[in-house]
């Protein structure tokens, strides 16, 4: 089960950094529906005022995102999950959270995150990301990760930071989308179901560099619901903060999981992380 957590942490992860990263191609979006505005009998000030589409959205998000060299970004995961193996079952809450500060070129990333589970102590990590190595704390204790183990994840980090149509999932189910404005932010929001939550959740881990493994996990779930809110400044065009809530179950090796996620991200200091160093112990630790 916490392999499994683990997988679709990291997609809805990278559903979040999609925000502060992407890079589009947005030629061929398709407006959503219920966004067309006419502008027979409108003033100038109403005009310049009405809410923007999706293709214009993603187009200034990109102009604005295009620059920017780093970014700190925290994000809220509550899961609640329950294990069903024969005639047992058990419930369980894992509550995680994350603060990341990113430089985006050359990549360098510092995390913190605390994990708490239900009847078990909390853990809590600090991780160093560089192109090349993964370097973690846990207690006292500086290890640097095993190459063959940080490889995909590294490369899954670099894919979801810079890929090329990052913001294409909301293209995928433009049908599925209306921009809504609240307070100072333009609002994306996707309420999915169907076939098309699966189509978006492989989309999105497709993406950020999902392996053979994680794509045989995903094609054993059944996705009931996914809804995504996605939060642009008005004046700025950046991102302010992302919402992902997702219901699933799945059954693997005879036992039958379900779980009910919910994420919350934040972003600010948007080209304010000016340098984040590795402290010596790390670098040490791979001596």
């Amino acid at each position: 089960m916490k392999k499994w957590t683990t997988l679709i942490i990291g997609a809805l992860l990278a559903v979040s950094m999609t925000a502060c990263s992407s890079d589009a191609d947005n030629s061929t979006a398709t407006p959503p529906a219920g966004n067309e505005t006419s502008n027979e009998g409108n003033t100038t000030a109403e005009q310049e005022t009405k809410i923007p589409t999706l293709d214009e959205l993603i187009e200034k998000t990109n102009a604005a995102t295009k620059d920017m060299k780093s970014f700190t970004t925290e994000a809220n995961i509550d899961q609640n999950l329950k294990l069903v193996a024969g005639e047992q079952s058990q419930d369980q809450q894992v509550k995680t959270s994350l603060k990341m500060d990113i430089i985006k070129d050359p990549m360098i990333i510092y995390q913190e995150m605390k994990m708490e589970m239900s009847g078990q102590e909390a853990q809590n990590v600090k991780q160093y990301i560089t192109s090349d190595n993964i370097y973690s704390q846990v207690g006292e204790q500086w290890v640097k990760i095993p190459d063959e183990q940080t490889k995909p994840l590294i490369e899954q980090m670099k894919a979801s930071m810079n890929p090329e149509g990052e913001l294409e999932q909301f293209k995928k189910i433009a049908e599925d989308t209306k921009i809504t404005e609240e307070g100072d932010n333009y609002v994306i929001n996707a309420d999915v179901s169907g076939d098309n939550v699966k189509e978006l959740a492989k989309a999105v881990m497709e993406q950020n560099g999902s392996d053979a493994q994680t794509q045989a996990m995903l094609d054993q779930m059944n996705i009931t619901s996914m809804k995504m809110k996605y939060m642009i400044n008005k004046e700025t065009y950046l991102p302010a903060s992302t919402d992902v809530n997702m219901v699933m179950n799945m059954e693997q090796e005879g036992q039958k999981i379900s779980m009910d996620m919910k994420m919350t991200s934040t972003f600010s200091n948007h080209n304010g992380v000016k340098e984040i160093k590795i402290p010596q112990e790390a670098l040490d630790s791979a001596k």
